[in-house]
């Protein structure tokens, strides 16, 4: 086993960011029948929201983007949205696979892990990752993603390599930690 590296992503308010064009757009290229798009499209574009804080509640206003909070099918509809970026990454060829089977993006909803084989590789996939965010407008949060190194058993003594390498995700700086239990404890 060789040394991998990881980068956990946190994606800003990821559920609000959603554009809704784009969204209809790919789920009318993965053959959705038209009679369920116009259904979730009348949905989305009738969306009147209101907000409620300390027992007050403002005027309705129409929602412009994004899917619904705790929605059933909101993070059905955000993964048809992130497929593009997981087969972008996939496509770049650059992170990890068992065997024939890329293994380099797990995602599910606004949760995002890359798994790379080198620092080159997975600075490689931030970059693509950025592109993607311009382009269906997401934000990915430096300050809360981290980099973790995992080495195999025999090298874990060894200094740590991943001081050593920076990584940016936004063009702002990703911490490096050393351990899940690290991960786990920043991000509480």
């Amino acid at each position: 086993m060789s040394k991998i590296y990881c980068a956990f992503l946190d994606a800003t308010k990821a559920f609000d960011r959603v554009n809704y064009c784009k969204l209809f757009r790919l789920l009318l290229r993965r053959n959705l029948p038209a009679c369920y798009i116009r259904v979730l499209l009348n949905f989305y574009i009738n969306n009147y929201v209101r907000v409620s804080w300390c027992g007050y509640f403002s005027e309705y206003f129409l929602a412009t983007n994004g899917v619904k909070q705790g929605g059933v099918l909101s993070p059905i509809l955000f993964c048809v949205y992130l497929c593009e970026l997981l087969i972008g990454l996939s496509k770049a060829g650059i992170g990890c696979y068992i065997g024939s089977n890329f293994v380099g993006a797990l995602a599910y909803a606004d949760d995002l892990v890359l798994i790379a084989p080198s620092a080159a590789a997975l600075r490689k996939m931030l970059s693509i990752c950025d592109d993607y965010a311009c382009e269906y407008s997401m934000k990915f949060n430096a300050q809360k993603s981290k980099c973790l190194l995992v080495l195999p058993r025999s090298r874990r003594s060894l200094p740590p390599l991943l001081c050593h390498c920076h990584f940016r995700i936004g063009g702002m700086p990703m911490e490096t930690v050393t351990s899940l239990l690290s991960f786990e404890a920043c991000c509480k």
